[in-house]
């Protein structure tokens, strides 16, 4: 130890600090050296080189040592921590640096997905024995070393030398742009921006590879190519070489008359071509011309739907507003130009002419329109022309003079005469457009007569009876019929239904020769049948898909998943590792547990996918396609969480058995459908007629089902209805492949069908969905022929004749015609019952007549009874106190006599029931339905249908007379309904 005996002078004290500085072994603390160290290193007094208590005789011993420190520190650009290490001053460590710049295949490539291509810190630390976290920035001491190696990485990545395999070819990449943009190729897409997919191929993109994936990968190219789209955007950059002609394009679609295509709504390309000298494809192919074309015909368009002369015109007695001569119509997305009529009248009655047609044709089916403009066109034009009919109504019309109605009706049927003249080429009349611009007040009303047609049953709808059966099966029932009526010398007949219900009457008796006998009961037996079969195989569907739902309920609750932390993970999942991922994954739904797996699934859709399941389709994740097949499929797992289209189907189908309505009114049920009703132990349910526009719909069904294979249509759709997730949903719902549909009319035929087949009895029919309709009214009719009004109610028509479309078939005709004759019968010997020789007349023996008439008593219903005394429940023969259902007597003992004064009690009950048809049916609707509503059709048949004609319609007149006498007479009072 020699200290401050060797080292006494200043100049020796630093050629020592100087020697321990080059041999790596000056001691260091904190950044500084460490003097207290050195003091016992080399045997200096203690406190003798800090001079800790400040002796003056040290002075220069502290005085060297902060010199030296101080120099080392401004030489080496940093604290004196790392003096040792062989990079530890900025001058060493940017020696590294400018070494590795060129020479950086030394540098240790990142494996990491997350910074693919880039240095690897940690290898790059250890490879230069730097200490661990010094290049990541988490030692302080070595902060200035972590800020020189970002900066280091910064420019190798913009050089290109590190990053991506895609990063590294962005220099390459930018040469290759710069090259096209000079020589005017650059590859530009439909929207007029770089088309990357072409620029990427050339440097190796796969066919089946995305640029988007690419980009996100590597933000440097992201970058340049976004760089590029500005280009081509800021600088009008244009591969097209049709786009010199901007400027002349403009020009012509500013100053020139456009001239359009057979549509009237488009400017034609092949005109603009020509005018341009270009091919029709080098615009189709160019952006900027098409944007050019397509901003004129926006104003195109916008002409198209206003007028010139008047803001608007009178029709129908109310303002229009002016369409202009040539107007687009949206109902029939297409123009109708009346421009021709503008040269032989005036502007203005040509716009007025097409204003009303459109307001005219707005209400009419789509491709009804067609034939109405041409025959306009063709009678104005017609019209105008002085060879066909004197020039003085055209000459009217322009100048919007009065026009002599009978002048006008002259002209149009000459019109019909050239029309219908032989050597005249139009064939389809269609006078009736002329008629309605008549009515709208454009032009004098004139109705063309027309003849008769014979009736066309369209309205004719099939029921389940009359079902197609399958081909094998008819033709062999075809060839039994026809020898059967070739036999018994019968023609059947192949107009209506007759055919059909006597194939399915053959069918059935062959399946059921217990069958009845009577035609009318054996088709209610077999609409029975066939509806309890359709309604048990969609209760049995519409079971199989509850089962699951209330499974799901149970399996929510068994769920350990945390869906909030399953949502991170999954948003995050790009910035973890795949092994990590798959971990996680195998935890939450775990193969061995196929329960906990689906109730997880289950809780995870439930709560992150609002129900509906997602697909690798719509979640770009293979994952959850690959769990649905653990747990039996995609279907499976829906069907615990929200219906699937066979259930909604399924419910739909049990409405429909039970209400009668029609399927479009099924199909776009709403949510919230199932109400409460005023009727004990049954729910409302409405819906919407979209046909009749939005009339309301409404049926009381009951809560439960008449038996227990069948499941009430209530129960399905309140189930359906619980199940639907969305509460904007205006209409039920079904998942499919990732998302929820409304179930359309072909979807719920196909699924109609589809559960109908489950059943050996009914797949061998050919069902529809529409069928049901008919069936249940055609059902009700049969169960009590007599009562017209009845199905009218339930089927919601405001027309007894609409009704017919749906009831007027074989069995129920059959029925009729058998009361009609038993009603001929009574009605005779009422009528003459006062007549001595009425039995002559009759071909009735006296004795038999006698009987007839004594048994009549009046009921004061305007009707007879033939015989009051009935057989009660003791046995005791009675007098009928139940005058109120003479109108569905089981007995058949009510007569109809046409005297005037029986006549004028009917009247007098059905003015009546008119009065008191809106209370009745609001205070007391199933009474008012089962006793009131049969007399109300019945009166209406005996005095709208029965005493209109002939010797009838004058007792009519008289009985019109007595209603008035007894009306006038103060001591009356009308009759009321209990």
């Amino acid at each position: 130890m020699s200290g401050l005996g060797e080292y006494n002078t200043p100049a020796k004290l630093r050629a020592l600090l100087q020697t321990l500085f080059e041999n790596n072994q000056l001691p260091t603390h904190r950044g500084k050296i460490a003097r207290s160290l050195m003091e016992k290193t080399y045997g200096f007094q203690h406190a003798s080189l800090s001079n800790y208590y400040q002796l003056p005789k040290y002075q220069w011993c502290k005085q060297v040592l902060d010199d030296f420190e101080q120099e080392t520190i401004i030489l080496n650009g940093g604290s004196l921590t790392q003096i040792h290490h062989a990079y530890g001053t900025p001058e060493k460590f940017k020696a590294l640096l400018n070494h590795l710049k060129n020479n950086f295949d030394e540098l240790p490539v990142s494996k990491s997905a997350k910074r693919p291509g880039s240095i690897s810190r940690r290898a790059f630390e250890k490879k230069f024995n730097f200490p661990a976290g010094s290049m990541s920035g988490r030692m302080r001491s070595w902060h200035w070393a972590c800020e020189l190696f970002e900066q280091f990485e910064i420019e190798l990545y913009e050089e290109g030398n590190t990053g991506t395999v895609w990063e590294r070819k962005v220099p390459e990449i930018r040469n290759f742009l710069e090259a096209l943009t000079k020589a005017n190729r650059l590859p530009i897409n439909g929207l007029g921006k770089l088309n990357k997919k072409a620029v990427l191929t050339a440097f190796g993109l796969g066919e089946g590879e995305s640029t988007s994936v690419v980009e996100k990968r590597s933000p440097k190219l992201r970058s340049l190519l976004e760089e590029y789209d500005l280009v081509v955007k800021s600088n009008g950059y244009s591969q097209f070489s049709a786009d010199r002609y901007l400027d002349k394009l403009k020009h012509i679609l500013a100053t020139n008359e456009l001239v359009l295509d057979s549509s009237h709504r488009i400017i034609s390309l092949n005109w603009l071509a020509k005018l341009l000298g270009v091919t029709v494809a080098k615009i189709r192919n160019s952006p900027n011309l098409m944007g050019l074309i397509n901003e004129r015909t926006k104003i195109l368009h916008e002409s198209q739907s206003r007028g010139r002369t008047k803001k608007s015109f009178t029709v129908y007695g109310a303002e229009h507003i002016n369409v202009g001569a040539m107007p687009y119509s949206d109902k029939h997305a297409r123009v109708y130009s009346f421009n021709s009529l503008t040269k032989l009248y005036s502007l203005e009655f040509a716009e007025k002419v097409a204003t009303c047609f459109i307001a005219i044709t707005n209400n009419d089916v789509v491709g009804t329109a067609k034939n109405k403009y041409l025959r306009l066109l063709d009678f104005f034009e017609w019209l105008a022309d002085s060879r066909n009919y004197d020039r003085s109504i055209a000459s009217s019309l322009r100048d919007n003079t009065k026009i002599n109605d009978a002048e006008f009706g002259r002209a149009c049927m000459a019109y019909r005469a050239y029309l219908t003249h032989p050597n005249s080429i139009n064939t389809n009349l269609n006078l009736y457009v002329i008629t309605q611009l008549g009515e709208a007040r454009i032009i004098p009303k004139f109705k063309f007569l027309t003849h008769a047609r014979k009736h066309q049953d369209k309205g004719h709808r099939k029921s389940i009876l009359e079902a197609s059966i399958n081909k094998d099966e008819q033709s062999r029932l075809e060839n039994i019929l026809m020898d059967a009526a070739k036999y018994r010398g019968i023609e059947i007949s192949n107009g209506k239904d007759t055919r059909d219900f006597l194939e399915t009457l053959l069918f059935e008796k062959l399946r059921n020769p217990n069958l009845s006998d009577d035609f009318v009961e054996s088709m209610l037996e077999i609409t029975n049948i066939r509806l309890s079969e359709i309604r048990i195989q969609a209760s049995k569907t519409f079971r199989e898909w509850s089962i699951l739902y209330e499974r799901g309920k149970e399996l929510l609750k068994l769920a350990t998943v945390n869906c909030e932390e399953f949502r991170s993970k999954m948003d995050d999942r790009a910035s973890i590792s795949s092994f990590q991922w798959t971990k996680y994954i195998a935890e939450v739904f775990p193969n061995h547990e196929p329960e906990l797996l689906l109730a997880n699934l289950l809780s995870v859709i439930s709560n992150l996918y609002q129900g509906c399941p997602p697909t690798s389709t719509t979640s770009n994740m293979q994952m959850w396609n690959k769990k649905y097949q653990l747990v039996g499929g995609l279907e499976n797992v829906a069907s615990h969480l929200v219906p699937t289209r066979k259930a909604l189907s399924a419910a739909l189908i049990l409405y429909l058995c039970e209400s009668g309505a029609n399927v479009a009114v099924a199909t776009t049920l709403a949510p919230d459908c199932v109400r409460n009703s005023s009727v004990p132990l049954h729910k409302k349910i409405v819906g919407r007629k979209d046909r009749a526009n939005g009339k309301v719909i409404y049926d009381d069904l009951p809560l439960r089902a008449d038996g227990e294979d069948y499941v009430s249509a209530v129960q399905a759709l309140e189930g359906i209805c619980a199940a639907q997730r969305s509460a904007g949903n205006d209409v039920l719902k079904y998942y499919m492949q990732g998302a929820i549909h409304p179930l359309v009319e072909y979807a719920f035929r196909a699924d109609f069908k589809a559960i109908c087949s489950q059943s050996d009895y009914l797949k061998q029919f050919q069902l529809v969905p529409s069928m049901l309709r008919p069936t249940v009214l055609l059902n009700i009719q049969l169960k009590d022929p007599a009562n017209l009004g009845i199905a009218q109610l339930i089927a919601q028509h405001e027309s007894a004749s609409t009704t017919q479309g749906y009831t007027n078939k074989l069995p129920h005709r059959v029925q009729m015609e058998r009361d009609i004759l038993e009603f001929q019968k009574t009605l005779q010997i009422a009528m003459i019952s006062g007549d001595e020789n009425a039995p002559v007349k009759l071909g009735i023996e006296p004795i038999t007549w006698n009987e007839h008439r004594a048994k009549m008593q009046k009921t004061g219903w305007g009707v007879f009874c033939k015989d009051r005394e009935i057989i009660d429940v003791k046995g005791q023969s009675v007098q009928c106190t139940e005058v109120e259902n003479c109108v569905k007597c089981k007995h058949d003992r009510m007569l109809v006599s046409a005297d005037p004064e029986s006549i004028s009690e009917m009247m007098i009950w059905k003015t009546a029931l008119e009065r008191h048809e809106e209370r009745m049916s609001t205070t007391n609707m199933e009474r008012w339905t089962n006793i009131w509503v049969p007399w109300q059709a019945f009166f209406y048949v005996v005095l709208e249908e029965k005493m209109t004609r002939g010797v009838l319609s004058s007792i009519k007149r008289k009985a019109e007379e007595i209603v008035k006498n007894k009306i006038a007479d103060s001591r009356f009072v009308m009759p009321e309904p209990w």
